[in-house]
């Protein structure tokens, strides 16, 4: 494999006053080693001269596998394949295969957090999914936050479905958006996002005290005219929607329906998220209805989950996203999108060895 360019190097020294800069021009090759899997470069920092590995920052250091096979597994459960399924189709042990996973996991938590910054979006639809974690006694939501224009990812949270899985949900969210105060959320009945919305997407302001003694009121929101919220209220009986109730939480009816018409939707709903949910269940092990491969440790559900939804968002096309092109290309009309491309964070399909290959900072030390 063709290695890449050393001008998508940073020096990884905290110390070093070029840490983290790209197009600098201080990264200079040291000397090339020899592995079990191949010539790997060693690189110095012409500014601190600290040097470092190559992989030094991804997920693949220290992995002690050929790279391609690293891929293979990611793919595979990526695909829905239990872990001991994946042992079997690429030769490797189980234990392996987790400890690699969880790596990667992390890997892509921080990838995204990189990457997913300064979002434009003007809508999110959000909702949760039901899983166990330890025993089957023991439930596991994972809810998401999703663009339904691009259908990208751009925040998930595991937990009991309690207030703070919503809280971590939506603040977590808040903070990756260019302008939280023009965004129109779309959820369901649940609770915690109608009482949370104002405290998220909303002003603050701080009411005038009565006299001039005593403390100051409680801290009062605003709901912009740019922001709203919608709630799709399902009514179930046993496992049957018997009916569907709209209610328009806060905002105003006009920015709503200046959304809805921008997405191409006639009435308020979460289809994006909920068309999501089973695509997550298709490539996450842990969510295949069905199966008795649920994660035994919260540490390897929340690490797999990170990973399908890096994977999701910057590795796999998504069919609604293609564009036609000016010029067809043989027998190709169109070109295939992924939701990261959709959002504008990405140029390209990545592959996963390309998502495991990328250097995040800050970098921790694996010895």
């Amino acid at each position: 494999m063709e290695s890449p360019s050393l001008d998508g190097f940073r020096c990884l020294n905290l110390a070093c006053p070029a840490y983290g800069q790209l197009g600098l021009g201080n990264i200079r090759l040291r000397k090339w080693y020899d592995t079990r899997f191949g010539r790997r470069r060693l690189l110095r920092c012409a500014t601190c001269g600290r040097e470092f590995s190559e992989l030094k920052g991804t997920a693949l250091w220290n992995t002690r596998l050929p790279h391609e096979r690293a891929a293979d597994i990611m793919e595979h459960v990526t695909r829905g394949n239990s872990f001991k399924e994946t042992a079997e189709l690429t030769h490797t042990h189980r234990t392996t295969v987790s400890r690699l996973v969880c790596i990667a996991g992390e890997h892509a938590q921080r990838v995204h957090d990189h990457h997913a910054q300064d979002l434009r979006v003007t809508s999110l639809q959000a909702d949760e999914r039901h899983g166990f974690v330890g025993r089957k006694d023991q439930p596991c939501w994972e809810a998401t936050v999703i663009d339904p224009r691009s259908k990208f990812v751009v925040q998930n949270a595991l937990g009991a479905r309690t207030t703070d899985l919503a809280v971590r949900l939506l603040f977590e969210t808040r903070s990756r958006l260019h302008d939280p105060h023009g965004v129109v959320l779309f959820t369901d009945g649940w609770l915690p996002y109608d009482s949370l919305f104002p405290q998220v997407f909303g002003r603050p302001y701080q009411p005038k005290r009565q006299g001039g003694r005593g403390r100051l009121p409680r801290l009062q929101y605003r709901i912009p005219r740019t922001s709203g919220h919608v709630r799709i209220i399902k009514t179930y009986q046993g496992k049957r929607v018997t009916d569907i109730r709209i209610e328009r939480a806060a905002g105003s009816q006009r920015r709503v329906d200046q959304e809805l018409e921008a997405l191409g939707y006639t009435t308020p709903n979460t289809s994006a998220v909920e068309r999501h949910n089973g695509t997550a269940r298709r490539m996450n092990p842990h969510q295949v209805r069905k199966s008795l491969a649920f994660a035994r440790l919260p540490h390897v559900r929340q690490t797999v989950s990170d990973l399908v939804n890096a994977v999701y968002n910057y590795c796999r096309v998504h069919r609604s996203l293609r564009v036609k092109l000016d010029e067809p290309v043989g027998r190709r009309q169109y070109a295939q999108r992924t939701p990261a491309m959709a959002i504008g964070i990405a140029d390209a399909v990545w592959s996963v060895l390309r998502l495991l290959r990328t250097v995040v900072l800050p970098t921790p030390c694996r010895s």
